[in-house]
């Protein structure tokens, strides 16, 4: 038209910029905000996260998923583990497949059993001080992972005959445990601590007096379902051998060994597979290969592996193969 100017380019693209804005800023009242997926927006303010999951590598993540992380754990660099729930603060870690659990104040038996999907008698049963003492705030705590007893493996057991002893299916046996070795500890789910132990002793042969007592001090004369006694005395006493024989096998103080701690362990000449195990010792002063004569210093008294309570110093004899003559 006549008289009309032409509109300037620069002015049509910057008013296309502005209306092109206003139509993706505004937003009818009545509609929600839309995310960037396409469905609501969340209300929540936008953060950075937490730095220490973000620090976490993908291999500490993958061991943290095996042992650690039915205890609540997540593994946040090579040694530190940090609790997600308070309940499982006390969790130590796990040794020999069984986990560790350091009693906190305001713990019950009962709160305790609740928060690991246990029965209270398998707390008592697995920790044989919780039987004749309160509980103790720093007290240790074996927790099974499921309803049941610990069973040491003797010589010739099987899983099918270690269920058959205990009355429950052989898959309660076998399907959370890896290893039948003899004298690996294994869980019987289900299981209740065996009667008549005495009476299985007293099948076993009889040595008289081949052995002698390897330690002075208290002797309760309780067997144990592993032909074991204890018998209480300060740590650091003598510990001898109670018969000539070659020394198989040792175990560190520093390590749980299924609840030994430290022990030493003696083959005797007197028949087939006869052994004695001195356990929980503080300090071993034999080695594997040694020959050691009836009454030979071997070890000290300690409170290693599987103790309760902090005078709970004392020797665990066990007899393998053969009466325990200590029994009462």
């Amino acid at each position: 038209m006549e008289g009309v100017k032409p509109w300037n380019p620069l002015i049509l693209m910057i008013g296309g910029v502005l209306v092109l804005n206003l139509g993706l800023l505004a937003r009818p009242e009545d509609s929600a905000a839309v995310g960037i997926l396409g469905g609501p927006a969340s209300e929540e303010p936008l953060g950075t996260g937490d730095p220490a999951l973000f620090a976490v590598p993908l291999a500490a993540v993958s061991s943290a998923m095996t042992d650690e992380d039915a205890a609540g754990f997540l593994l946040l660099d090579e040694t530190a583990l940090q609790a997600i729930e308070n309940p499982l603060s006390g969790v130590l870690g796990v040794r020999d497949g069984l986990m560790v659990y350091k009693i906190q104040e305001g713990d019950t038996l009962s709160k305790i059993a609740a928060h690991f999907g246990v029965s209270t008698d398998t707390l008592r049963w697995t920790n044989e001080g919780l039987r004749s003492q309160a509980l103790q705030i720093g007290q240790e705590l074996v927790v099974l992972p499921v309803s049941g007893v610990v069973h040491r493996v003797q010589e010739g057991e099987t899983p099918e005959s270690i269920a058959a002893l205990y009355g429950v299916p052989s898959e309660a046996v076998m399907n959370v445990n890896k290893s039948f070795e003899a004298g690996a500890s294994v869980i019987v789910a289900g299981g209740k601590p065996l009667r008549g132990v005495s009476y299985v002793a007293s099948k076993l042969p009889d040595l008289g007096s081949y052995f002698m007592k390897p330690v002075n001090g208290w002797n309760w004369g309780r067997l144990h379902e592993t032909n074991a006694v204890d018998i209480a005395n300060a740590c650091s006493t003598p510990i001898l051998a109670a018969a000539e024989g070659l020394v198989e096998e040792i175990g560190s103080p520093r390590s749980w060994n299924d609840g030994y701690g430290g022990y030493v362990k003696i083959k005797h000449p007197v028949a087939a597979e006869v052994y004695t195990l001195y356990a929980h010792t503080s300090e071993n002063l034999v080695k594997e290969g040694d020959y050691v004569a009836r009454g030979d210093l071997i070890a000290k008294i300690g409170n290693t592996g599987n103790v309760h309570g902090p005078t709970g110093c004392h020797l665990h004899f066990e007899v393998r193969n053969a009466r325990n003559p200590l029994a009462k």
